[in-house]
């Protein structure tokens, strides 16, 4: 028998080496605007296709079953655009709808954005043929899922009536807006400023993340398994292996976007409407009717913003 005094120096350290424990989180990886998003009008394919074998590559490494939204408008009806899709599918990764033209929904309207929806999974399904069945995924551009009620239920509708799940993200790190001055610094060979906006991304994706753990808890009362939005581009194809071991150093494994949208608090009815494209974390707290305090949540720092802006 241990002594009183024993026991309780015995229990004090299993809860201090419990607390010291990195927690086990999952998440879900998806990637935005494939094929692939170039900077400038120049060599298309071949910048595609490093980018392409990067990003497949660090995926492989870290056993992430990613998600593709496609943008078939890129496609050109061009051989090579399509082969770049079909490395995703030879990699296992499931491709999703993402609009043919990657329009803004405020500015169209509901029959507009249906015939969007409807042009935009053409080549994607024939790719994924042999994957059936499986589910189909679709994403709003900008995740502007409807400025009125009237067209958010609508085009809700209208995607389950095809099969579609509406996709949402808890986690987004304005890569789009990194990856100007990324791409740009690339192409004038100035090591020095890629490396700075990398750093600074890295570092707000970290930021974001931290965020979004503290927030879901307030909401669902728990960690909830995340969804990072993040699209193909040049940013990601050299940041997403010192991203992803970020993640992992946190305790996240990586499991299937089926995984997550399970989970339930992805069950919960996104009420809110708005002209703009928040975390779902922001939509789910306004459709509970709590007020929360998002000011937490990351924007990239105005030098950032200033060169983006320069473009």
């Amino acid at each position: 028998m241990l002594k009183p005094m024993l026991l309780i120096v015995v229990l004090l350290g299993l809860l201090t080496s419990a607390h010291g424990q990195t927690p086990r989180r999952t998440m879900a990886v998806t990637f935005d605007d494939l094929p692939y998003v170039n900077f400038g009008d120049d060599a298309y394919i071949k910048n595609a296709r490093v980018a392409t074998t990067k990003i497949l590559s660090t995926l492989k490494k870290h056993k992430v079953p990613a998600v593709g939204f496609v943008n078939e408008g890129k496609l050109e009806n061009s051989p090579d655009r399509i082969a770049l899709l079909r490395q995703w599918v030879d990699a296992g990764m499931v491709l999703g709808n993402h609009t043919y033209s990657h329009p803004d929904f405020n500015r169209l309207t509901v029959a507009q954005f249906e015939e969007e929806i409807t042009k935009g999974d053409v080549v994607t399904r024939q790719l994924m043929r042999s994957r059936q069945p499986y589910q189909l995924y679709f994403r709003h551009p900008m995740t502007h899922t409807g400025d009125t009620t009237e067209k958010k239920e609508a085009i809700e509708k209208f995607l389950e009536a095809r099969g579609y799940k509406v996709t949402p993200h808890t986690i987004e790190n304005s890569d789009f807006i990194f990856n100007v001055p990324y791409a740009e610094a690339l192409q004038k060979n100035d090591e020095a400023l890629a490396k700075r906006v990398r750093d600074e991304y890295l570092a707000l994706t970290n930021t974001a993340i931290e965020f979004a753990e503290k927030i879901s808890p307030e909401i669902f009362g728990r960690e909830i398994p995340q969804l990072l939005l993040i699209h193909a581009n040049d940013i990601n194809a050299d940041s997403l292996d010192e991203m992803l071991k970020n993640f992992e150093a946190r305790g996240y494994t990586f499991v299937s976007l089926d995984t997550v949208m399970a989970d339930p608090a992805y069950q919960t009815k996104d009420t809110y409407i708005s002209k703009y494209g928040p975390t779902w974390l922001f939509r789910w707290a306004k459709s509970k009717g709590m007020d929360l305090d998002f000011k937490g949540d990351p924007d990239p720092p105005k030098w950032v913003m200033d060169l983006y802006n320069k473009r």
